[in-house]
This record gives structure tokens, sequence and C-alpha cells, in this order.
């Protein structure tokens, strides 16, 4: 198995791909702090006095001292991981099984292997590896900018709290935002192995999350047990776990909508294991049962 992990690691390493999708990722982040910073001066806050019986709201404009852009950058950066992120995350899952069917390299991979379940298994760990590691690479980066643009532009560098519980507070909201993105890469993984091609994983695993959106709101919109389903289904669930995530300033970034009736999160955890564990019993029986070594 560690033969096999370090020869995925090794391949990846080497694709122009890994690097270009990273270069994308740290890119966006980059543009998205570059405008929050320019415009991060441009609000008022609402001050409402009494006087004579009668109460005046005066518009403040907002000092450097008073913006947390460090704060709320990490935090939005979050939401950038989980979004943009899950789209890079699904193209780096997808080329890594998919060319190996694309280059007819599965059939002697497989006879090099001691087994489809142990190639299984480190194609699975290899993505988990490179998928965290691009989100902490994402996250550092957030953290030197943001700490440049307050150091240049005199932002506040208060956390909200001490720094060992704010720390605990992002990792916390890492964990979740890689857990929701699980399922979205993992039906991409399945339709990659049930297509045999990276077109298929990544064409489905984009797609899934934008029509299961459209048919969510409209099964919503339904009554009865139409209006139960979206239950069981991916996106709201997964906004269910965004939205215990959620803190409040005026920087944060939030990608996605919101749905009104959401599953409690206890719920949602379960649906989204549920989720996650079928695509991988389903990926791994078709690749078990199929003939590639014919």
């Amino acid at each position: 198995m560690t033969r096999l992990i370090k020869a995925e690691i090794f391949k990846l390493r080497k694709r122009s791909m890994t690097y270009i999708l990273l270069l994308i990722l740290i890119g966006f982040i980059v543009l998205v702090m570059s405008i929050s910073q320019a415009t991060a001066m441009n609000s008022n806050s609402a001050v409402t006095t009494v006087g004579n019986g009668a109460p005046t709201t005066t518009l403040i404009p907002v000092v450097a001292s008073d913006v947390h852009f460090l704060k709320d950058m990490i935090t939005g950066v979050m939401s950038i991981l989980g979004s943009i992120g899950m789209i890079l995350a699904v193209v780096l899952v997808a080329n890594g099984m998919g060319s190996e069917y694309s280059w007819n390299t599965i059939r002697p991979y497989l006879l090099c292997s001691e087994s489809r379940l142990k190639m299984f298994t480190a194609k699975l760990i290899t993505a988990a590896v490179f998928i965290v590691a691009g989100m902490i690479i994402g996250l550092i980066i957030a953290i030197v900018l943001g700490s440049l643009f307050t150091a240049i532009r005199g932002f506040s560098w208060d956390l909200g709290s001490g720094l060992a519980s704010f720390t605990g507070h992002e990792l916390l909201i890492f964990i979740r935002t890689l857990y929701v993105m699980l399922p979205y890469i993992l039906l991409a993984f399945l339709f990659t192995v049930f297509g045999r091609s990276t077109a298929a994983g990544i064409g489905f695993g984009i797609g899934a999350s934008v029509l299961e959106s459209i048919i969510t709101g409209l099964m919503l919109m339904s009554h009865g047990w139409l209006a139960k389903i979206p239950n069981y289904l991916l996106t709201p669930n997964i906004q269910k776990i965004n939205s215990l995530a959620q803190s409040s300033g005026g920087l944060t970034i939030h990608m996605g909508s919101n749905s009104s009736t959401t599953p409690s999160a206890l719920h949602a955890f379960i649906v989204l294991a549920v989720w996650c564990i079928a695509c991988i019993a389903i990926s791994f029986t078709l690749f078990r049962k199929r003939d590639v070594t014919a």
C-alpha cells in the first residue's frame, strides 16, 4: 500500500495540472482579498442618538482601526475553499483516475498492483493528501496576505477572541469545509470510474452541484412528500453544516444560497456520511467487477 501511495504522489507531483489548479486557487484568493481590502473603507456605520425626544441616525465613515480585515478574510477564505476549491478538487480527482483510462495505463498498473482494493485506496488517499495540502496552502496565503494588508492599511489586528480560541474555531471550520466537499468529490470519482474518463467525472461532479440546487429549490416549493426529499439530498445538508461555521463581520464572504428550511446538524452530518460511503462502495464495486485487463 505504501509503495502505491508513493507512486500516486509522484505522478500527481509531476503533472502540470496539479500546479495549474493550485495557481488558480491562489490567484482567486489573491484577487478577492485585493478587492476586499480596496473596498473595506467604503462603508459607513450608523449611529442613532435621541435628542428632543426624536431619534436621529448619523452615518459615520468607517475608520481603518475598526476593520477586522485579517479575521474576516481568514473566515472568508474558508468559503472560497468550499466553493471554488471544491470545483478544483473535483478536477484533480477526476483527472487522477480518468487519466489511467485515457492513457491506457490502467491495465499494466493493475498487473503491478497487489490488488484492486489497494490501488483504489491509494488513489483516494493520495487525492485526500493533495486536497488537504491545497487547502492549507490557500489558508497560508490568506494569513500572509491578510497580515500584509492589515499592516499597510492600518486595519485592526483584533481576532475577536484569544489566539487559541480563534485558531480552534477556524480549525473546526476547516474540517467542516473539507467534510462538505467530500460528497461532490466522491461523486466525481464515482462517475470517472463509471464513465472511464476524466470528462465524465468533471462534468457530473460540477454539474451535480448546480442541477441539484435547482431541483432542490423546485421541490421545496411543492407540498407533501416531495418537499421532504431535499432533506436527503446534498445541498440542504451542506448548507446546514456551512451555517454552523458562519461568523459575523462586514468582510466575511458568503458564497452560495441558503434555504429557509434546513435539517438538523446531526441529520446533515449523517446524510453526507451516507452519501460518501455509498459513492465509495459503488465506485469500488464497479472498479472491482469491471474487466480492464482483457
